[in-house]
């Protein structure tokens, strides 16, 4: 019986290691452009949205200035320069961010008075809060100095206020109060919308996480997650407390 034998020989086998070699290299490449798809699209979702508050902002003052609503005085100038401002910002950071194909993670810190930063936020938004009846205030305050990144904790409170509207009925309220502690600053945002389930409280910082209910729009499930994950970047925390049908309370820790 003819037997056939066929022999490995060291060369043959440099080709096999080489073809598997490349084989390894192929799929590593693979899962890298999967994972720079996955992070542009997700830093796109986030310059859409996140440019979509100021966007609206300048919008509802506009046409507040347009109907004789709002007076076309040097504080409003400011507010809608405070916008373009935001904007600006958000697409600088987040062109440099898709250049690097990846999330940024650096910090620009800055010392600046948070009082003046949270009065800017709030009179920015209010003419669209009273447009849709709600009551909304900063109802406890003081003056303190903190060194942050400024621009991922104003994303963050523009985020969750942005968030509060949404789903707060007409006639309703939303509060920002904030207190000063040793080594932190405990920032609240409190509305009295219809509240968020246990089992949701646990989700909704999650990318793309959407609860659909019957006031408002469920959104694109971005704002709570960027709000988290910029908290998170500046060494600071979002808790949620809430109950179905009493509204909620959002508390931001923020460090000194």
């Amino acid at each position: 019986m003819l037997q056939l034998y066929y022999t490995i020989t060291p060369s043959r086998q440099s080709k096999v290691k080489e073809i598997r070699v490349i084989q390894q290299s192929l799929q590593t490449l693979q899962s890298r452009l999967k994972l720079k798809q996955k992070n542009r699209k997700a830093l796109i979702d986030q310059l859409v949205h996140q440019t979509r508050t100021p966007l609206t902002i300048l919008r509802t003052h506009l046409e507040g200035i347009e109907d004789g609503v709002i007076d076309m005085v040097p504080e409003e100038i400011r507010v809608c320069e405070n916008q373009i401002e935001n904007i600006t910002a958000i697409i600088t950071n987040m062109s440099s961010m898709i250049d690097a194909e990846k999330l940024e993670t650096t910090l620009n810190i800055e010392e600046f008075e948070l009082s003046q930063l949270v009065k800017q936020i709030v009179n920015g938004l209010k003419a669209q809060f009273e447009k849709k009846g709600i009551d909304f205030k900063i109802t406890d305050h003081e003056k303190v100095s903190i060194k942050t990144d400024k621009y991922r904790l104003s994303q963050a409170i523009y985020n969750i206020l942005t968030n509060a509207y949404k789903f707060t009925e007409p006639n309703g309220n939303v509060f920002v109060s904030y207190h000063v502690n040793s080594d932190s600053i405990i920032l609240a945002i409190e509305d009295n919308g219809p509240g968020i389930s246990k089992e949701d409280q646990a989700k909704i910082f999650g990318a793309y996480y959407k609860k659909d209910i019957s006031i408002g729009s469920a959104g694109d499930g971005i704002g709570l997650y960027v709000a988290n994950e910029n908290m998170a970047i500046i060494h600071g925390t979002i808790i949620v407390e809430s109950d179905l049908t009493k509204g909620s309370k959002f508390i931001l820790t923020i460090p000194r």
